[in-house]
């Protein structure tokens, strides 16, 4: 992934994958804990943001727990109502409200599949998980086209904590969008 996405200077987050296990009932997949080691929470080209299990700061990046209100919204349901979402964590989020899970059905993380729910409320299966989706989101390889407005020429990926350090600077983070 980082010759399509090169990772930035002190990127990555530490979580305590323990305690992200017992929270979420379950280990998550190791492309995604790779993942979170050389990159962390934070956004592609500001317009798809990738989510961190716990919250680790106020204010801070996207955690689980906010995508999964997103999720009942974009449904319009009442998380009382019923578990909606059940079998499902969501991980991702576009500027247009579409949302990539993990179907978690298998009981072996490493074997989960992305499942996008779309700004319409309407899912879509990948039988991939989230590196070989990211991989393929980046490239244009998937299709039906999954999510993102961005032009996948120059991906660029900003941790949080980078992005708050441009902005805090007064500096655009992204002045070539």
């Amino acid at each position: 992934m980082a010759g399509i996405l090169p990772p930035h200077s002190g990127a990555g987050d530490p979580v305590d994958w323990d305690e992200a296990a017992l929270r979420w009932g379950t280990p998550l997949p190791a492309d995604y804990r790779d993942f979170v080691a050389v990159y962390g929470g934070g956004s592609i080209n500001s317009s798809f943001s990738l989510a961190l299990p716990l919250k680790v700061a106020s204010p801070g990046p996207l955690d689980f727990e906010a995508l999964i209100e997103c999720g009942y919204e974009l449904l319009d349901l009442d998380p009382a109502d019923g578990p909606a979402l059940a079998g499902r964590i969501s991980w991702a989020v576009d500027c247009g409200a579409a949302q990539a899970f993990w179907d978690t059905t298998d009981p072996d993380p490493d074997r989960w599949t992305t499942l996008v729910l779309t700004r319409h409320g309407d899912w879509v299966a990948y039988d991939c998980g989230m590196a070989d989706f990211l991989v393929g989101f980046l490239t244009g390889d998937i299709s039906p086209r999954p999510m993102g407005l961005f032009s996948r020429e120059q991906p660029v990926f900003l941790n949080w904590r980078e992005e708050r350090r441009l902005q805090e600077a007064g500096i655009d983070p992204w002045p070539h969008l």
